[in-house]
């Protein structure tokens, strides 16, 4: 997300404890742009310190909030949990419940192998089928993924995400 504030710099400043924008022109106004990164918390906060900093500045000037732009990735899957969709170069992938919930498992935990047993307890909920339902749920995801090596078998161990998968989980 990019903030930008623009105030002109002989506004009256109602804070003492703010210093006048040096000799600049009379119309020139001042333009300060801030790439916010992190968390919700993070961000809020310094939304809200720039916005007491304009209001500090007086009637002439403004906030103007720029959504964050996307950067996209051809072939990228991106997973959104909470309207639980899958989408693949914008077009929605027909998923199960259940293979939905192992991709974004294993989206969560890159550079994770999990066991089957892991997996019946974290994607399942239970451990009472045979692992061989893992293997069949993670065939039946590289197929509709169309990508055999997204999801990598270590051998003797379990499966992982593949460390080049194009997979962004989205974070609101």
């Amino acid at each position: 997300m990019s903030a930008l504030a623009i105030a002109h710099p002989r506004a009256p400043h109602a804070r003492p404890d703010l210093r006048p924008v040096p000799d600049l022109p009379e119309e020139a106004p001042v333009t300060v742009t801030i790439s916010i990164a992190g968390g919700v918390g993070g961000r809020d906060r310094v939304l809200a310190a720039l916005r007491e900093l304009v209001d500090a500045a007086g009637p002439g000037a403004a906030i103007e909030l720029e959504p964050p732009a996307e950067s996209r990735v051809e072939g990228e899957i991106r997973l959104d949990p909470r309207a639980r969709t899958a989408l693949r170069d914008g077009r929605r992938l027909d998923l199960s419940r259940l293979e939905y919930d192992l991709l974004l498992f294993l989206a969560q935990h890159p550079r994770q192998v999990f066991s089957r047993t892991q997996l019946l307890t974290h994607v399942w909920g239970h451990r009472h089928t045979t692992n061989r339902t893992v293997d069949v749920h993670v065939s039946r995801l590289r197929t509709k993924l169309d990508d055999p090596e997204l999801i990598t078998t270590v051998y003797g161990l379990g499966y992982r995400l593949a460390d080049d998968a194009p997979i962004a989980v989205l974070e609101r």
